[in-house]
């Protein structure tokens, strides 16, 4: 009968009852155990605190994994000299151990060291005095009374993990004080928080601040947080069990005295309650304290190891492991003696129906206005129980009792049907992992599924995944990385692999090839490969795997000039330059891709290369004119000779025009050399600019007859040349001689340039001297417009007898004086 293994703690029933019968031959008297959380695996190794007996089993320490069952996972001989100050797990079943000397060590299940990182020189030198391991991250606090914090450990794993220390102890701890971690997804702060009894105060600190929390008399030996983060538990020297609130908000916190001198391993049974185990030689006790006056008292015949859980406790002896939690509501309203609830009616009268006894019609009768509340008890009753009988029972009560309601919705009772049968399967002794129904509510089928197969226990998962119809794809990829491992031939694996995985879709026979690469297994690699469907995760594999001929081909097949690029990259990167040449040539599309990946980079000496190889001198001369032109003008030798083999090139090719870019070039060549001597005359830089400035600023240097020279030399046009001289003269303000220059003879580029550089200057007086030698009429008016000279420019369009222009006039004028004549002008036109 199940009501008679509860027990009765203050308003409150709860079970002890036994989950496992342990496989395992461990001594918890002699070894170090810590159990994951959500019914993970158990991590034992001797204690090096206490004096063993020697023997054949232990000569040497050993690290242990167990399943919850005590069925040995993996197991590895641990270096003696590596002095563990922490051992816990964390998040995804994985075990952190923290050495002595600030080395922080992360294994998977097997044993198998996934990373390791260090906590800082700083760390290791002021030594850890204590440390506490959280789901993702750790707390040390060392002999200088330092807390040091690595907010998360996953981040090491890509490399980008973090080790801060957090703000200085608000006073000098008089003796080792006592602290506990409440997890960020708890805090306001979002960061981790540390409450910490120091010199009979509670404090609490964070990666910012130190606050006090409570003034406390005596100093607290004990204390830890419960699961939910919402409570604090604490032990103190007088003997005393407090349970706070983590808010702050406790004014009368719940307490119990036990009168005990020494101080016991505390831990929270769910959220409920809090165990206290005593370790003596002779009876090892439990007590659990709930509230107020609640608290029972258990004792033991052998030492035990506890693993607090979100809705119970885990107590794992050398023979045992129990599950101590909370009886459920719904589980007390059907099993409770003498009770005649509408569940309990409906319970017994399925009995009455499979003994064909008239009775079950009368007990359904009896509760038919309850009876929709009555099977739904039952379906959640059997979610809480472990033993498979129960369930059976309490679901054929609610199958047969929803056969009476005409609008049930069947949905919870499937569901739980399909939790209850993953449950009972990951719950087999062979599997152990003894996951209650409100432990998979919460951290859902997935990371199940996840736990199963770092577990290695793929057919399982599989079989789950089917069940439940959730994709598949992740199994079986771990399951094929698992597999390259082992020593099975190469092409007998191939064939295995892709025999069960070819006609799965969402495989991603890139990882699979990796893992074999890794394995150093490079030709199943490379078979694998050809069955990866994604080039974008076919290629770079490839690569890694020295693979460039095959990846470049996978590359210009897939169409993607992105992957083709990363290829020749990686090529350029790691073979000599010969064979990346002779490679890439064996390719049009590749060797195409790299002239326009040297084009866009600049990479001339590469460019140089290829078009030496396909004898292409045009665009030799090119790369030659770009390396000359790129060159700094004070390397005038090193510039003269890239333009001289520029022209070499250009010569040798057949097209006209290069040979037009030949002359130009040996233009630029005499040019830069004049200007080498100009500079080495005239002490001024002249080397790299165009002919237009070189001749501009000899002018303005009174370097006319050299300006001339060099007119004549390269033949420049007179247009350009006069606008060159009247621009240099005005900036000059050499007034004079521009008139003189005015005179010469008549001017190629008319008059207005004169008028043009004269206003730049902002001289009227000398713009007012070349206006009226324009012969155009409307850029005659437009300049006397712009000048203030109104009558001027009116008398202009009167004589031409423009009325147009005689409006442009008036609209710009100022001067009334004029406005009255331009209408005069405009009456005698209209005449």
């Amino acid at each position: 009968m199940i009501a008679a293994q509860w027990k009765i703690i203050g308003n409150s029933t709860y079970i002890k009852k036994e989950i496992y019968s342990m496989s395992w031959d461990v001594d918890l008297k002699q070894q170090v155990s810590v159990g994951s959380p959500f019914a993970g695996p158990i991590a034992v190794m001797r204690d090096s605190s206490k004096f063993v007996e020697m023997n054949s089993q232990n000569m040497k320490p050993y690290l242990k994994i167990f399943t919850a069952s005590g069925d040995l996972i993996s197991q590895m001989i641990w270096d003696s000299s590596k002095n563990i100050v922490a051992m816990d797990w964390i998040e995804k079943e994985r075990l952190v151990i923290v050495l002595q000397n600030a080395t922080v060590l992360i294994y998977n299940v097997f044993c198998e060291q996934m990373t390791q990182f260090s906590l800082g020189d700083i760390v290791r030198e002021e030594e850890i005095l204590e440390c506490k391991i959280w789901s993702d991250g750790i707390v040390v606090l060392t002999s200088a009374s330092n807390l040091y914090s690595v907010p998360s450990i996953n981040d090491f794993f890509v490399e980008c993990g973090r080790v801060i220390r957090l703000p200085p102890l608000p006073e000098e701890p008089k003796a080792r004080p006592e602290w506990a971690i409440l997890e960020p997804q708890f805090s306001l702060s979002q960061s981790i928080e540390i409450f910490i009894s120091i010199n009979g105060t509670l404090y609490l600190i964070d990666e910012d601040k130190v606050e006090s929390q409570l003034e406390a008399t005596e100093s607290i030996q004990k204390m830890v947080v419960s699961p939910c983060g919402k409570k604090l538990a604490c032990f103190d020297t007088k003997g005393t069990l407090l349970i706070l609130n983590t808010d702050g908000s406790t004014a009368n916190p719940d307490r119990m005295d036990t009168k005990a001198t020494k101080s016991p391993v505390l831990k929270w049974c769910g959220s409920d309650g809090v165990m206290m185990y005593w370790d003596s030689i002779k009876d090892p006790i439990l007590f659990y304290f709930s509230k107020g006056d609640s608290w029972a008292k258990f004792t033991l015949d052998q030492p035990v190891s506890l693993v607090t859980e979100i809705d119970g406790l885990r107590i794992v002896s050398d023979t045992t492991s129990e599950f101590f939690h909370k009886v459920s509501d719904v589980t007390i309203d059907i099993f409770k003696i003498g009770t005649t609830s509408p569940a309990s009616i409906l319970y017994d009268a399925t009995d009455h129906f499979i003994n064909k006894s008239p009775q079950a019609d009368e007990s359904i009768r009896s509760i038919n206005d309850q009876l929709e509340d009555a099977v739904n008890c039952c379906i959640l009753a059997a979610g809480y129980e472990f033993n498979g009988g129960e369930q059976s029972k309490l679901l054929k009560a609610a199958s047969f009792g929803k056969c009476f309601l005409e609008h049930y919705n069947p949905t919870p009772f499937v569901n739980m049907c399909k939790w209850l049968r993953v449950l009972n399967a990951v719950r087999h002794h062979e599997i152990g992992i003894p996951l209650s129904i409100q432990q998979y509510r919460e951290i859902g089928a997935e990371e199940l599924i996840d736990r199963l197969i770092s577990r290695r226990k793929h057919l399982l998962a599989w079989r789950i995944c089917d069940y439940l119809k959730i994709k598949s794809d992740v199994v079986l990829n771990h399951w094929a990385c698992t597999k390259v491992r082992t020593d099975i031939p190469d092409q007998d694996l191939s064939k295995i692999i892709i025999k069960k995985l070819e006609s799965v879709p969402g495989i991603s026979f890139a990882n699979i090839a990796s893992a074999a690469y890794l394995a150093g297994r490079r030709q199943l690699a490379t078979k694998l490969l050809e069955y990866e469907p994604k080039a974008a995760e076919q290629v770079p594999p490839l690569i890694k795997m020295g693979e460039s001929g095959l990846a470049l081909n996978k590359a210009i097949e897939s169409g993607d000039t992105d992957l083709v690029y990363l290829v020749l990259l990686s090529m350029q990167r790691s073979l000599p330059m010969a064979d990346f040449l002779e490679l890439t040539f064996s390719k049009v599309v590749a060797l195409d891709l790299l002239i326009s990946m040297c084009k866009q980079k600049n990479d001339l000496a590469l460019l140089r290369e290829i078009y030496h190889i396909k004898d292409q001198s045009k665009e030799m001369g090119n790369i030659y004119l770009q390396e000359a032109l790129s060159c700094d003008p004070s390397q005038l030798d090193q510039r003269i000779k890239a333009y001289n083999k520029s022209m070499e090139h250009y010569h040798h090719s057949k097209d006209k025009e290069d040979q037009v870019t030949s002359k130009f070039i040996d233009d630029q060549i005499k040019l830069e050399m004049l200007q080498k001597e100009l500079e080495t005359n005239l002490q001024d830089t002249f080397v790299g600019i165009s002919i237009s400035d070189t001749i501009y600023k000899l002018i303005t240097m009174n370097q006319a007859k050299k300006a001339q020279s060099i007119r004549s030399e390269f033949k420049v046009p007179d247009k350009r040349f006069w606008w060159i001289k009247i621009k240099a003269l005005s900036m000059m303000a050499d007034w004079e001689e521009l008139m003189k220059f005015s005179k010469e003879k008549k001017s190629p580029i008319g008059y207005e340039p004169f008028v043009e550089v004269c206003l730049d200057q902002k001289n009227q007086v000398e713009a007012l001297k070349y206006i009226p030698k324009i012969t155009d009429i409307l850029p005659k008016i437009q300049f006397y417009i712009q000048i203030g000279y109104f009558r001027e420019a009116a008398d202009i369009a009167f004589k031409e007898k423009n009325y147009d222009l005689l409006n442009l006039v008036a609209r710009k004028c100022t001067n009334n004086e004029v406005l009255n004549i331009i209408e005069q002008m405009k009456s005698q036109i209209r005449r």
